[in-house]
């Protein structure tokens, strides 16, 4: 399935920046879901496609570095591909940039954490990376309620509630089938 969020209705000619992501919605047995809190942005774990990664390389990948923790991509199921166009993007250099976000998102069973096998980058360190679990709801107050300086928030923002949304639709598929 395909989202695409376009609401400066931006055209392909009018991107100068690309991304490719993966980000991964991970429920535990209560169905609580594993976020990330990076540069006080409330995010799901994951992260960049590299260079001549599969998808499932490199949401497995994330997966281990973020979490200390092996996935198979078979214990990932890939749910929504979100197509985010965002005007003046406000990089880390502070240059704008129209960009386009292809965002793959997969769905899988929640496991520990290994923080003596997490392998985070000096930048998610310096950034006070740190990841817990939350409720739909509770996700969605932090959501809603993290006002902070960093002005790519925005962005982050209508994109995890976004694809939230999009979840609740068909939670209960994904949580019966991740009891079995």
């Amino acid at each position: 399935m395909q989202l695409v969020i376009n609401e400066d209705n931006l055209k392909i000619s009018d991107v100068d920046d690309y991304s490719t992501k993966v980000r991964a919605i991970l429920v535990d047995e209560d169905n609580k879901i594993l976020i990330a809190n990076y540069h006080s942005m409330i995010l799901l774990p994951g992260g960049k496609v590299d260079e001549g990664e599969t998808l499932s390389t490199a949401i497995t990948r994330e997966l281990s570095e973020e979490l200390g923790q092996d996935y198979d991509e078979k214990e990932l199921e890939s749910f929504v591909t979100l197509n985010y166009y965002q005007k003046n993007y406000p990089k880390i250099d502070g240059i704008l940039k129209n960009r386009l976000v292809k965002t793959h998102y997969f769905v899988g069973k929640y496991k520990e954490i290994k923080k003596d096998l997490q392998k985070l980058t000096e930048r998610e360190k310096r950034g006070n990376f740190r990841l817990e679990l939350v409720s739909l709801e509770e996700l969605e107050n932090l959501i809603l309620n993290n006002q902070n300086n960093n002005p790519r928030n925005i962005y982050f923002q209508k994109e995890l509630l976004t694809i939230l949304e999009m979840y609740k639709n068909i939670e209960n598929k994904y949580v019966k089938k991740l009891k079995v």
